[in-house]
């Protein structure tokens, strides 16, 4: 399942997730701007969607689609953002087949330059009006919503230093693989948990593996602080089971031919979402997690753990 699919089944309307039953239309042009604007200077620190053709109901959603033939170019709606809010916001407007509708995904990203706000007088929006998302809400940007902006430029970054995911902790039940986390802004993060997507080079998910801790299994409970201004660098440590290597296309010697894509995606106390990705990577597996692929195949295991 990808991204858009997941948030449209299980997603709720937050800091990062609106839907829209219709699309924006020419009248409805301050609502456009309106709820962009306030997405792009939500907290999260990670891509935003507005997902159109979606009719959010307290006991469930309706998908309601929107008919091809009436979908708006996104050029339409990319220069009445440009014209109005400064600086400028980068995001997409696109279709997305979901099932047997059509719907339209606004997709708001590389949101570090806050506050976003009105450029110019446009309808009742005045010169220097300014929205932020909070929860599922629209509000004015106070004081300490604009403390915070300025506060928080940096960024949360991610690196992987290890092109290959090592699944050699058999006795914790963990794999492992070196990544750089650095904290450039000027507030301390606290990182709570997190998952690693496998995914193949269609971009199909094949396995996701829970974030247990840095340079030792923790678990669970698995809390990283960073300070203002500092970076960790380790082997991050994330579940490990011996049914992965079949979902992984691993053979009794613990390799496979084929590449992988990681996604990391952390989060913090704060309930902010950080992602970093990489292609071309590789899983190698060694130990008791290959006992599965060897019975299938009918090879003698000889455990090194107790199970």
């Amino acid at each position: 399942m990808d991204k858009i699919a997941e948030l449209i089944e299980f997603g709720y309307e937050c800091d990062y997730l609106d839907f829209k039953e219709k699309q924006y239309h020419k009248d409805k042009s301050m609502d456009l701007l309106m709820d962009i604007m306030a997405m792009a200077n939500s907290r999260h620190n990670g891509e935003k969607f507005i997902i159109v053709g979606v009719k959010d109901r307290p006991e469930g959603k309706e998908i309601k689609g929107i008919d091809p033939q009436e979908f708006i170019d996104s050029s339409n709606y990319m220069q009445l953002i440009l014209n109005n809010i400064e600086p400028e916001i980068q995001f997409d407007y696109f279709k997305y087949e979901y099932k047997d509708s059509v719907l339209g995904v606004f997709k708001i990203y590389k949101t570090d330059n806050k506050p976003y706000m009105m450029r110019k007088k446009f309808d009742r929006l005045n010169e220097g009006y300014c929205l932020i998302r909070k929860g599922s809400t629209n509000t004015v940007a106070k004081r300490s919503d604009f403390d915070y902006m300025y506060l928080s430029r940096g960024q949360f970054e991610i690196r992987f230093l290890g092109h290959a995911l090592h699944a050699v902790h058999d006795t914790e039940g963990c794999a492992s693989i070196e990544v750089v986390l650095a904290n450039t802004t000027e507030l301390p993060i606290t990182i709570i948990g997190g998952t690693l997507y496998i995914r193949n080079c269609h971009g199909k998910e094949l396995s996701r593996h829970h974030v247990y801790g840095l340079d030792e299994f923790i678990g669970a409970d698995f809390k990283l602080a960073l300070p203002p201004k500092s970076e960790a660098v380790g082997h991050l440590m994330v579940g490990f089971e011996s049914s992965d290597p079949f979902r992984l296309n691993i053979d009794e010697y613990g390799i496979c031919a084929d590449q992988f894509e990681f996604e990391l995606l952390l989060v913090d106390a704060r309930e902010n979402r950080y992602s970093a990705t990489m292609n071309k990577a590789s899983v190698f597996v060694d130990g008791d997690f290959l006992w599965k692929v060897k019975q299938q195949k009918g090879i003698p295991h000889k455990f090194r753990t107790h199970r």
